[in-house]
């Protein structure tokens, strides 16, 4: 076992190349895992997390002295890492950390969140359980057998106020080549390519696609976190298991609030022919068929 100051010193060293060299070169390479890096400089990585971790209700720089990595215990270096790291997986939403440390220095956020007041960590967790009951509804799912043309041409007929017509089918073949050609990763690729078989008029759920692709609906939310292609390649004809709208432009609503971009994925459907209830909720079964 490591002696105790050998212990903090790499702790230290860890927390300098998260801040010093990971996250700017994550921020640098557009890594997915972020809808969009607002920052992309060392010390603000480190501004954005010690506020997070070592401030909490101030600035880092009135709880401890610079340098801050030579003053810190080794619970506040442990939940810097540990914070950068969900950064890097997408499980903490960097623009609204960011926003946060701006509000408790007095200079208000930037355009690309949204005020709510509230610490970061109540948002995800919020974001988490919507997730999270997704995982659950494919375990507890059978398959059902798939339904014929007919069946589909009933289900259909629960959107009136834009029936589907052949006539306007989406081709979607030079956004199918244009895919496979991309720099994403193969799951990336699975996840666009299947989901430009959910017609018009229709819409599904990340459940759905988890399940026909084995995979999780987080790891679908993820995928489509960063769809280059949107709208052409719908991600707004994704739903969450409840009827609720999900995450879109990487943005997941709170708090029983909508999220910064969902009256625009509503939009978008309604569009489409895609009812929705008093309650925001779509109303009708999701389209499964995919083949």
């Amino acid at each position: 076992m490591d002696p105790p100051d050998s212990e903090l010193g790499r702790l230290q060293e860890e927390w300098k190349e998260m801040f010093q060299k990971t996250l700017p070169g994550a921020a640098t390479s557009k890594t997915p895992s972020q809808f969009k890096w607002p920052v992309h400089v060392d010390h603000c990585f480190a501004r954005i997390i010690l506020d997070s971790t070592v401030g909490i209700d101030m600035p880092w720089m009135e709880k401890i002295k610079s340098p801050a990595y030579k003053n810190m215990s080794r619970e506040q270096l442990e939940s810097s890492i540990e914070l950068g790291k969900k950064i890097l997986d997408g499980e903490a939403d960097l623009v609204e950390l960011d926003n946060r440390s701006l509000r408790l220095r007095g200079k208000g956020e930037k355009a690309s969140g949204k005020a709510n007041g509230k610490i970061d960590g109540a948002s995800f967790a919020k974001r988490k359980r919507e997730v999270d009951d997704e995982e659950k509804e494919v375990k507890k799912r059978k398959s059902p057998p798939r339904t014929s043309e007919q069946s589909d041409q009933a289900k259909s007929s629960q959107h009136p106020e834009k029936p589907l017509d052949t006539k306007e089918k989406e081709d979607f073949t030079p956004w199918l080549k244009k895919i496979a050609l991309s720099e994403k990763s193969s799951f990336q690729k699975k996840v666009l390519t299947v989901l430009c078989q959910v017609p018009r008029g229709r819409y599904t759920t990340y459940a759905a696609i988890s399940k026909y692709l084995s995979s999780s609906p987080r790891a679908v939310g993820n995928a489509l976190r960063n769809n280059p292609f949107a709208p052409h390649v719908p991600c707004h004809r994704v739903l969450a298991s409840g009827g609720g709208l999900g995450g879109f432009h990487g943005s997941w609503g709170r708090n029983g609030k909508d999220g910064l971009h969902d009256e625009k994925k509503r939009k978008l459907l309604r569009e489409e022919g895609v009812k929705f209830d008093g309650k925001g909720k779509v109303v009708g079964s999701p389209w499964e068929s995919f083949s």
